[in-house]
């Protein structure tokens, strides 16, 4: 059994818990605020059984998480197409924290539970390292992160969590409490830095969102070679198509309106859902809606923290 120490999260923007693993190799992480559900399936995320062809996609909300579940789920899939157009992208890769998010709240779904479903099995996660399952470092799955510009993730953040709070926030507010490491999934630069920290992990592969939209062919190639595939011009060319901003924001596969309302009501029968999931996606779209001062604080706190950026630059 796992030990955990659980309190009330304060904070306006984000009045989930604070939960600390108490595991003798998890007790010198920081604490991390979590949905106020999750404290019952803590355990559960611990004691998950890992395969070791699983395959987890791995960073902060509103990192680009979902853009490359899709390619990676392309890739491994040998490019199924129909599949990969007939099933949500949820449905396809398991939201592993809430795994009803993705196969009860659908329309169709490929299994009815993470154990059932068939290898290798792709699952998405925002937790922080010390929560990952205890079988991950034993079975050594395949992990892949994805970083973001800490103000780009901050604005998308604030929109996600204010689409769905009762009571409204402002962005100063938000900004405020991400800066004070008090929002939904904080501390950030923790979080950041404990996966850049497994750089010996035998099975992991660093990507940033930014590199991703700068280069979507240099991206499909190391993803490709990280899973030892071969990806023909053709199929490059249908990726990149696929993965067009407006074509994934249109595309109703990528749409989690419903799925995502019912999994924050069953957080909190109280909420709301007013967001387009996919929603703008621009690198550097911060300097449209952070208030003036913000760039600079967020950038220079960043930088107090992070040892090194796995190439990401906090740089306009």
């Amino acid at each position: 059994m796992s030990a955990f120490n659980i309190e009330k999260n304060k904070s306006r923007t984000s009045p989930y818990i604070c939960v600390k693993c108490l595991d003798k190799n998890w007790q010198n992480f920081p604490k991390s605020i979590l949905p106020t559900n999750y404290a019952e399936r803590l355990e559960s995320f611990k004691r998950f059984s890992i395969r070791s062809d699983d395959i987890f996609i791995l960073g902060f909300q509103r990192s680009g998480t979902t853009m490359l579940q899709e390619l990676v789920w392309m890739i491994v899939n040998d490019f199924d197409f129909q599949t990969l157009m007939e099933y949500d992208c949820e449905a396809r890769v398991v939201f592993f924290e809430v795994p009803e998010f993705s196969l009860k709240f659908r329309e169709k779904t490929l299994a009815n539970s993470l154990e059932e479903m068939k290898s290798p099995r792709l699952m998405k996660s925002h937790l922080p390292v010390q929560l990952l399952p205890d079988e991950v470092w034993i079975k050594k799955p395949t992990l892949l992160f994805i970083n973001r510009d800490a103000k780009d993730v901050a604005i998308s953040h604030y929109h996600l969590l204010n689409s769905f709070s009762p009571t409204q926030f402002t962005l100063e507010d938000y900004l405020e409490d991400f800066l004070a490491d008090s929002v939904m999934y904080s501390p950030y630069r923790e979080y950041i830095q404990n996966y850049l920290n497994l750089n010996d992990y035998q099975n992991i592969l660093y990507l940033t969102y930014e590199e991703m939209s700068a280069d979507l062919n240099e991206t499909i190639q190391k993803v490709s070679q990280f899973f030892g595939k071969t990806v023909s011009d053709e199929n490059v060319d249908r990726i990149k198509d696929y993965l067009k901003f407006e074509n994934m924001k249109n595309r109703k596969t990528n749409d989690n309106k419903f799925a995502h309302k019912m999994w924050m009501q069953s957080i909190d029968p109280n909420s709301e859902n007013h967001i387009n999931f996919i929603r703008k996606g621009i690198v550097g779209g911060y300097k449209d809606e952070l208030p003036e001062g913000y760039a600079d604080r967020i950038d220079n706190w960043y930088a107090e923290r992070i040892k090194f950026n796995r190439g990401f630059s906090c740089e306009d």
